[in-house]
């Protein structure tokens, strides 16, 4: 439970720096749209090599870890707060305060990041164990997200009191250090990996592949993710959409690890795309400004991107336990943060381009339409990851119905 709580915690820093901070940027902080994109992107950047790196030069057991993220999280808080804090500056220095802020925040995040996603591998037994640890995990990040849509973003979006955007702000932080001083390693029994073979048949997805198919998600995933506050602020949705986008991610966690279990990621897969594909039809059509379709188009994505994310981050800890596990985890996060980064770059463009307060408004305008491609594109890698899981599963199963000549060993693979 400690471990989940800080999770839950640390994950309302890394929602409302995806969800909130471009907006933070341009309608706060007053840039423009393209260097919102660049500011964002190169720290973004940032955060994805330190991962590398802080991942790379050590292999950390669960104690060690533990220690690392608790150490990390009080550097990391304060830059967070320091750059909420930015309105409250004279409007001369408000650019230049949110950009040093901005990039200590991403310099300071792997120090608590990757330590405590690798947790994970390193806490929990067996590939059953690290599902439904990831599936709480994924729990407490749709309640983190809900957490910061219900009572950070409307501070944000609607103009309200600057003191409660800095008390919500400062309670976090607070929240951060005391819930990462809570962690506790394993009492009692080791968490030993699966021998090699085992692994291979629980997730027959190479590593690489992994992480082409993240980059592919992520790239979709933080661009959607960073227009939703323009979209209620000026699509006339409201706050419906970050609602339900939220809620979806977190309900539909059992349902996942039910069919996971049951049919295998195959189909965890095929469902999620059929859920993303119902979010571009609404987005697509007339009542994607009412309260119905912003329901809609919420659910579709908060579900189908809840349903690859676990099935990603099962496979990443799942080569994990095998050895390595910082090392895999950071690779993971470089990723994601880098394909982040690219997405940021694109978003800065399409809002500069376009006159976004009045055209989101218009489904066929180019930043609607780019929430269109970012579900397409997710909903595609999807049913590509899928294709893949299929084939190699059977392949893994041609191979152990093969018979083997008597006498032998099987040798196994470093």
């Amino acid at each position: 439970m400690p471990y989940l709580l800080a999770h839950f915690a640390k994950s309302q820093l890394w929602h409302a720096s995806t969800l909130l901070f471009g907006f933070f940027l341009t309608e706060a902080c007053g840039l423009d749209a393209r260097t919102m994109g660049f500011a964002m992107a190169g720290s973004l950047v940032l955060n994805g090599v330190l991962d590398g790196v802080v991942g790379g030069v050590s292999d950390l057991d669960v104690q060690r870890a533990i220690r690392r993220q608790a150490w990390g999280a009080p550097a990391t808080c304060l830059f967070f707060l320091l750059f909420c804090a930015t309105p409250f500056l004279d409007p001369a220095y408000r650019v230049a305060w949110a950009m040093t802020t901005l990039f200590a925040f991403r310099a300071t995040y792997p120090f608590i990041d990757v330590p405590q996603n690798a947790m994970v591998a390193l806490i929990a037994t067996g590939a059953e164990e690290r599902c439904l640890l990831l599936a709480r995990r994924n729990i407490g990040s749709g309640l983190a997200s809900l957490a910061v849509v219900v009572l950070a973003a409307p501070l944000l979006i609607t103009g309200r009191s600057l003191t409660a955007w800095i008390v919500w702000a400062g309670v976090v932080a607070l929240l951060v250090c005391a819930t990462a001083w809570m962690v506790r390693g394993p009492a009692g029994r080791p968490a030993g990996p699966a021998t090699p073979l085992q692994e291979a048949r629980d997730t027959p997805v190479a590593f690489r592949t992994v992480l082409v198919m993240l980059a592919v998600m992520m790239l979709a995933c933080a661009a959607f993710r960073a227009l939703e506050p323009y979209y209620a602020a000026y699509a006339g949705a409201g706050m419906g959409l970050l609602l339900w986008a939220a809620v979806g991610g977190m309900a539909s966690q059992p349902l996942w690890v039910a069919t996971r279990r049951r049919f295998g990621d195959g189909s965890v897969l095929v469902v999620a795309a059929a859920a993303l594909t119902i979010a571009v039809v609404v987005l697509l059509g007339p009542s994607r400004g009412g309260p119905v379709g912003a329901a809609a188009i919420g659910l579709g994505f908060g579900v189908g991107t809840s349903g690859v994310w676990l099935v990603l981050w099962t496979a990443t800890m799942t080569h994990a336990a095998a050895g390595r596990a910082t090392r895999h985890v950071g690779a993971f996060t470089c990723v994601s943060k880098l394909a982040q980064a690219a997405a940021m770059l694109l978003l800065g463009q399409v809002l500069a381009t376009s006159p976004y307060r009045t055209t989101l408004a218009d489904p066929w305008s180019a930043p609607s339409l780019l929430m269109v491609a970012a579900l397409v594109a997710i909903a595609g890698s999807c049913l590509g990851l899928a294709a893949i899981v299929r084939v190699n599963r059977t392949a893994c199963d041609e191979r152990s119905a093969t018979p083997r000549p008597a006498g032998r060993t099987i040798p196994v693979p470093d």
